[in-house]
């Protein structure tokens, strides 16, 4: 008997454990042949090294960058990637040499903030084995690359959270001369020419049934609004959500964020018309924001609204002409 009841307990476990998984699985766009992935940036990597007097290597990394990813599982040769990097993040270990490198004679961040790569083809050269080409563009030029990739994590659920995954590494060769990398005539002498390029990218969707409003001081208009859209619909959920709004503005817990984890559990749960309408309702009170823009263009694109889904794309890159989700959505879905 203790047998069983251990079989029974672990078939219960490993069901709760798939559960956000499955609840995620129709997560492919159909209009878009994929499904969109941001970077997990703490988990990922960006870094470089650069030969030095023909003696020794100095190495660096970029703190800040971020990526969309549009990953098809079933032909992950028809995935596409947009990857941006913040110049100035940059980071050898020694501050005055990365003030040096920010500067006009090296990366020019003032003038040319961002460093883009956005992918054009993949191609498969083995399991997991891909060749990435795509537009590298650093202070003002672009340039074709190639990037050998290997996939190092295949799409799943994650064993915490229940997050799904995707993942890679790459490195590349590049010459830095050739998007005017040049610096001063005595320091540019002590470097090599080639950069060598590591990149290892760990894509998350969020499992947001795990997530929590947490919210203390009062009570979360999102939990509130579940319960609505559990018992009335989201039409009803929308309605209150003005109503409170208005007559108990300094009731609840109004932040995006509140609304944002139940928007995004309603996507999770492929219950997009609900979500839309509470969009809707929110972009009414938030018309600048540009992540309520992005869901509701996601939501349209999954409905196979392609026209809809441009317009609020291309609001959300008119909010924030760097958003990687944008500029990735909108090239696949033009």
């Amino acid at each position: 008997m203790r047998i069983e009841r251990l079989l029974t307990a672990l078939a219960a476990l490993i069901f709760f454990m798939a559960a956000p998984a499955r609840a995620q699985e129709s997560a492919r766009i159909d209009l878009i042949g994929a499904e969109i992935f941001g970077i997990d940036r703490s988990h990922s990597h960006l870094g470089f090294s650069i030969g030095f007097l023909g003696m020794t290597k100095v190495r660096g990394t970029f703190n800040d960058f971020t990526a969309t990813i549009l990953y098809d599982d079933v032909h992950p040769e028809r995935s596409s990637v947009t990857l941006l990097i913040d110049a100035a993040s940059i980071d050898t270990h020694n501050e005055g040499r990365d003030r040096d490198l920010q500067a006009a004679p090296w990366l020019d961040s003032a003038n040319h903030p961002k460093i883009t790569f956005q992918s054009r083809k993949i191609e498969a050269k083995g399991k997991n084995q891909y060749l990435v080409h795509g537009d590298l563009t650093m202070k003002g030029v672009t340039k074709p690359v190639a990037i050998p990739l290997v996939r190092t994590v295949p799409r799943g659920p994650d064993s915490g959270w229940g997050n799904i995954r995707i993942g890679g590494t790459g490195a590349v060769t590049i010459n830095r001369r050739d998007f005017g990398v040049e610096g001063p005539e005595f320091w540019s002498k002590s470097l090599s020419d080639t950069i060598d390029v590591e990149i290892d990218l760990l894509g998350s969707r969020p499992n947001y049934d795990r997530w929590s409003y947490q919210s203390k001081e009062k009570p979360s208009i999102g939990e509130v609004l579940q319960k609505t859209v559990e018992t009335s619909g989201g039409a009803a959920a929308a309605a209150q959500y003005r109503d409170l709004r208005q007559s108990k503005p300094n009731d609840y817990n109004f932040g995006l964020g509140q609304l944002g984890t139940l928007v995004n559990r309603l996507m999770q749960h492929r219950k997009l018309q609900d979500a839309l309408t509470l969009l809707a309702a929110a972009l009414e009170a938030h018309p600048d924001e540009p992540a309520l823009h992005a869901r509701t263009g996601e939501a349209h694109a999954a409905l196979g609204d392609r026209p809809k889904a441009i317009a609020a794309y291309e609001k959300v890159l008119a909010l924030n002409p760097h958003g990687t989700e944008a500029k990735e959505m909108l090239r696949r879905l033009r």
